[in-house]
C-alpha cells in the first residue's frame, strides 16, 4: 500500500471531521457545566429585596431574610444542586466518562427550569432575569452541540 492510498484525502477528511465534532462536543459539554457554575452569582450577587426603614436594599442570599424560611431553604437548596451539577458535568468531561452524561445534562436543565419557575412564581425579579439567561446560555450549548453532531 502506497503512501498516497494511506493519506487519500477522503479517508482523511473523514477522520478530522469525526475528531472535529468530538472536540466541539467536549468543549460545548464543558461551558455547560461552567454555566451550571454561574448559578454561584444567585447566591453572592445582591438580586434580593430587603426592606430597611420605609426603603427597599438589594441583597445578596446570604443576607436575605424571608418570612418564609422555607423559601430560603429551596433558594439554597436549587443553587446548591445546580452548582454540583455543574461540577459533576467538568468532572465528566475532564476525565472523559461518556456513561451518564445525559442524565446530568438532562437533571441541569430541569433544575434550572424548576429554578426559573420557582424564583418567577417568588417574584424575584433580578434573579430571575440572571437565572433565566444562565438557562438560555444552555440552550444554545445545546443547539451548538446538536449542530455539531449532524
Amino acid at each position: 500500500m502506497s503512501i498516497d492510498e494511506l493519506l487519500s484525502g477522503n479517508q482523511l477528511v473523514l477522520i478530522a471531521e469525526k475528531e472535529n465534532k468530538s472536540n466541539l462536543g467536549g468543549l460545548c459539554d464543558l461551558l455547560f457545566g461552567f454555566a451550571d457554575l454561574l448559578s454561584l452569582m444567585l447566591i453572592f450577587l445582591p438580586l434580593y429585596p430587603k426592606p430597611v426603614g420605609g426603603y427597599i436594599y438589594s441583597v445578596n442570599l446570604i443576607e436575605y431574610v424571608d418570612e418564609e424560611i422555607w423559601v430560603c431553604t429551596t433558594y439554597w437548596g436549587l443553587f446548591i444542586a445546580l452548582t454540583i451539577v455543574g461540577i459533576v458535568k467538568i468532572l465528566m468531561v475532564n476525565f472523559k466518562f461518556e456513561k451518564g452524561k445525559k442524565a446530568i445534562t438532562f437533571l441541569s436543565v430541569g433544575l434550572s427550569i424548576i429554578t426559573v419557575l420557582f424564583l418567577s412564581i417568588a417574584r424575584e425579579a433580578y434573579a430571575v432575569v440572571v437565572a433565566f439567561l444562565l438557562l438560555l446560555i444552555k440552550g444554545g450549548l445545546l443547539y451548538k452541540r446538536a449542530m455539531a453532531g449532524r
